[in-house]
């Protein structure tokens, strides 16, 4: 548990943001005792946008400001003498308004994109460098900043008029040491809010990670980074851990930087960045080489994973590839093994003046407190000894000087505080659950979800396995359009590209992809889920689909036999084992496919009928969903894991319900030709989707112009 939380600041102040009649910016204290406000003011006033002015505060703290600031902000907006309070928002993924923002230094840092290489200079005397958790070496803050204020975009127009009351509360965390990991799932409308870790794009990956080879390489960090998709209900799993170890990490970033990677964002063309393997994978980025290789993968994952597993294995994984991964300059040094303390004299550079030893055997204890001293150690470097060395005894931690005669003199640091303060503090983050607004799909599959299915599969899956697995790629092409139960369309076009591929002994995925931009004269339509439609956008969607055009297909075939349409050579079996190789070869995330595989092992002795394979199929997704459904991250509250059918949707299928209303037990002959009837979808229209939902942010720095007007005097 947390060892130590003190309450710095507590004000209430009235802000105004445009007002014609306002020309200061004026506030009340509220009672706080450790944090006083002297000044804060904002010239010119009123606040014009687009324009510029200076921000002008100070405080008097009773001791100096260090760890994580949690701050909740109240606004209320007055148009007319008329009180309007403002809600909490999510624009481009971020909070604004009234809302409570757990750490405002990443927050600071995402916003205004500052770190130690260019952190304004106004914050220098205050030993405030812009990395995170804040850090100010002085009680006193006496700051003057030139600001510049956007042009607010049409949509939030109406934040620039009124006068915004503002009721702060603000927070400082001292974390010094945390006996676990804790983490909550926060998702803002479908998108991965990354909130620690740095989510990277492919518009941002090239300036983000690159090395500039004309600098120095201390500016260019190495990143771990998670890989994921977003589709991946397993993926979703690690993803609050990964943002405890960025969160942990906040401190490192002169030498690793943790960051995220959407590889489901990837089109047909762009297969530089994500290597396809098995998802979810954890790679670093080596600046020296402009590549990344794997730290962490699906094998080594189990059960009792934790945050702290993930990050020991890719800094173990860093300290092999270090001098071609970032240079001579890493600071995680090899043991040195001097004689004695003359031997010592001559090993450590004559240029270094103070340095630190760590007794230790252990090299990931050496490298957490190397790394949590990472602000030093390019100025103090930190030596390591094994335990049996000639001029220490036993485990610890000490400081060295050279004194003006050249000679070494070694002094214990108290390793205990030492260690509890920097190797053993692991930050308890934890992130609101946001309410999820329902979206409405339709309640049955249609032939936009099925259609969508194979685009998506096309697109992000397929083509990532060309040219190497390009017999297996046409193998399910083939499958798919003879059973396809979607579009005439996609039908049509599944048969063009057979074809084409029939004509070729080898594809790549970027001759796939100038196939359906260029070749081809059916279009592909855009990916659009109906019955697949989440609560959000991360919700549901193409591994929905994927259920659905699994149990079409099946129940396709099925139909076909019992029209005596299907030739005699066709096996009940054959199906299911066309589909359990595709999981095998194509479908990304790795733990999905393990499970799908475990389930369907033994389907070749198990099917008998095609009736048969059609239930087979319905009872392997109702486990599915029975496994998944105590995990949060994986439900959608609009379309909850229940057995399926309900009673409320085939009475006659359902022969037991226990006290929630779930079926217990089914009569099979009238659920199969439920089945039927519900996965039939030739005859089904296209139906438009209930409802929609779109955010059309354009102006990111204004989104937060509120957010940073009252929050500036704690600007780091």
């Amino acid at each position: 548990m947390l060892s130590k939380i003190s309450i710095i600041i507590f004000l209430c102040f009235i802000a105004y943001a445009s007002s014609q009649t306002i020309t200061k910016l004026t506030y009340t204290d509220c009672g706080s005792k450790n944090v006083q406000i002297s000044r804060l003011s904002f010239t010119p006033m009123p606040i014009v946008q687009p324009g510029k002015g200076v921000l002008s505060f100070a405080i008097a703290a009773s001791e100096p400001i260090q760890g994580v600031i949690k701050m909740t902000l109240d606004i209320v907006r007055k148009v007319s003498g008329i009180p309007l309070p403002v809600r909490c928002y999510i624009v481009q993924g971020e909070q604004v308004g009234s809302c409570t923002y757990p750490d405002m230094c990443a927050l600071m840092q995402r916003l205004f994109q500052h770190d130690a290489t260019n952190c304004p200079a106004q914050l220098s005397p205050y030993g405030i460098d812009c990395t995170c958790p804040v850090k100010v070496n002085k009680n006193d803050l006496d700051i003057e900043m030139d600001l510049d204020i956007p042009e607010a975009p049409e949509y939030a127009s109406w934040l620039s008029v009124g006068d915004f009351y503002v009721k702060v509360k603000a927070t400082v965390v001292f974390l010094l040491f945390s006996s676990s990991w804790s983490y909550v799932v926060d998702e803002h409308d479908g998108k991965w809010s990354w909130i620690n870790a740095k989510y990277l794009t492919r518009s941002n990956w090239t300036s983000s990670l690159k090395a500039n080879n004309n600098a120095s390489k201390i500016h260019h960090p190495v990143w771990f980074i998670y890989h994921y998709l977003s589709y991946c209900g397993f993926c979703k799993r690690y993803k609050p851990q990964w943002e405890s170890i960025a969160q942990y990490a906040a401190g490192w970033s002169r030498y690793i930087k943790i960051g995220a990677y959407d590889c489901g964002s990837e089109s047909a063309s762009e297969h530089d960045i994500c290597v396809d393997e098995a998802y979810p994978q954890w790679r670093i980025y080596c600046p020296l080489t402009n590549s990344t290789q794997l730290a962490f993968d699906s094998e080594r994952r189990n059960a009792d994973t934790k945050p702290e597993d993930i990050l020991m294995w890719s800094i173990k994984k860093m300290n092999k590839i270090a001098h071609q991964c970032y240079g001579k300059t890493w600071p995680i040094r090899n043991v040195i093994e001097p004689k004695n303390i003359d031997d010592l004299n001559n090993i450590i550079p004559k240029r270094v003046k103070q340095f630190q030893l760590f007794v230790s055997d252990d090299i990931l204890l050496y490298s957490l407190y190397v790394l949590n001293n990472s602000k030093i150690v390019f100025q103090e470097p930190i030596y390591r000894l094994s335990t049996k060395n000639l001029i220490t005894q036993g485990i610890g931690i000490w400081k060295g000087m050279k004194n003006p005669d050249g000679r070494i003199s070694l002094e214990q640091i108290n390793s205990t505080k030492t260690t509890d303060k920097f190797i053993l503090n692991k930050n308890i983050i934890s992130h609101t659950n946001k309410s999820i607004e329902k979206k409405i799909g339709s309640l049955k599959p249609t032939l936009t979800d099925i259609d969508s299915s194979v685009v998506w599969m096309i697109k992000k899956d397929l083509h990532r396995k060309l040219p190497n697995l390009f017999d297996d790629v046409k193998a399910w092409l083939n499958v798919v359009h003879t059973y396809y139960p979607g579009s005439d369309t996609m039908h049509n076009f599944l048969r063009d590209l057979i074809h084409f591929m029939n004509n070729r002994t080898t594809l790549s995925s970027n001759e796939l992809k100038n196939y359906i931009d260029t070749i081809s004269v059916i279009k592909l339509p855009e990916v659009k889920f109906d019955h697949c439609n989440g609560s959000d956008t991360s919700k549901r969607g193409y591994t929905c689909s994927l259920w659905l055009l699994f149990h079409s297909m099946i129940v396709k075939q099925a139909i076909l036999h019992e029209q005596n349409l299907l030739p005699s050579n066709v096996k009940p079996s054959d199906m299911i084992l066309s589909i359990r190789e595709y999981v095998r070869r194509f479908f990304l995330c790795d733990e999905c496919a393990k499970h799908f595989l475990n389930m369907t092992s033994n389907a070749e002795n198990e099917i008998n009928s095609f009736k048969e394979n059609v239930l087979y199929l319905w009872r392997g997704h109702n486990k599915v969903n029975k496994r998944l459904r105590g995990e949060q991250i994986s439900n959608d509250p609009a379309w909850p894991k229940v057995p399926f059918p309900t009673k409320e949707q085939c009475n006659s299928c359902v022969r037991e319900i226990d006290e929630n209303n779930d079926a217990l037990e089914y009569d099979e002959n009238e659920t199969y030709n439920y089945l039927k009837d519900y996965y039939d979808l030739q005859n089904i229209t296209n139906q438009k989707n209930l409802s929609t939902k779109t955010n059309t942010a354009t102006n990111r720095q204004y989104n937060h112009l509120l957010l940073f007007l009252f929050t500036f005097f704690i600007i780091n």
